[in-house]
């Protein structure tokens, strides 16, 4: 018989089980550890590519506005020949395109307010953790700014909101007495709320200014 003593079979089947689970913990572990630091950097992630989306669909909802003032200004200016039917469905087209990149622009400014004010309780939640009296003043105050830009951003957002549904119920009511009366005395009849809505249009468009505005300074914040 060896002298080599012999180790039982279930004693090599526990040493090994128990060495394979040593790595797999670790890794278990370790990769729990960077989820939790990737957490703050992903909330961060999320509210600058909201905000920073806020100026596309503020130009986009621009270049709308520009199509449908053009049509008003047709149909203002159209004379007793012009093609009546054409410029109607031209200024129906314009007004759906500008309703809907209005109603993204509200919705995407929205989104980014909303992602803000969960990157800034994160802040906040650091900042009380924080013992180092520096290192917490400094993180309040870039609480205390992000805070700010988000609040003047919903607060553009609330405004555009309004006078772009304004705006809108002008714009419809409109198309649809172009609907019930497509003639020269239909077009002179609706002349009134025509100009009404070409002079309002700067109204509107700066209220489109201010909402890209407001989104850039949220992002200038995230992205000193």
């Amino acid at each position: 018989m060896s002298k080599t003593s012999i180790i039982p079979q279930s004693f090599k089947t526990l040493a090994f089980k128990t060495l394979a689970f040593i790595p797999l913990a670790s890794l278990v572990i370790a990769t729990g550890f960077f989820i939790g630091c990737g957490g703050g950097q992903e909330r961060r992630a999320e509210t600058a590519k909201t905000s920073a989306a806020v100026s596309v669909d503020v130009t986009k909802a621009k270049q709308n506005l520009d199509g449908t003032l053009s049509e008003l200004k047709n149909l203002r200016d159209a004379s007793d020949t012009a093609d009546l039917k054409k410029m109607q469905s031209a200024l129906k087209t314009k007004s759906s395109l500008l309703s809907d990149s209005l109603s993204d622009t509200v919705a995407t400014s929205q989104t980014a307010v909303a992602a803000g004010k969960t990157q800034n309780d994160e802040w906040r939640k650091q900042a009380d953790a924080f013992t180092d009296a520096d290192l917490r003043n400094s993180s309040q105050q870039r609480q205390s700014d992000l805070r700010g830009s988000i609040d003047e951003l919903a607060a553009a957002s609330a405004t555009l909101k309004s006078e772009s549904d304004t705006y809108l119920s002008q714009l419809n009511q409109i198309v649809s007495a172009l609907d019930l009366d497509l003639t020269q005395q239909g077009v002179r009849a609706i002349n009134p709320t025509l100009v009404k809505l070409i002079d309002n249009e700067p109204k509107l468009r700066q209220c489109l200014s201010d909402v890209a505005a407001k989104g850039k300074a949220v992002n200038t914040v995230i992205n000193p």
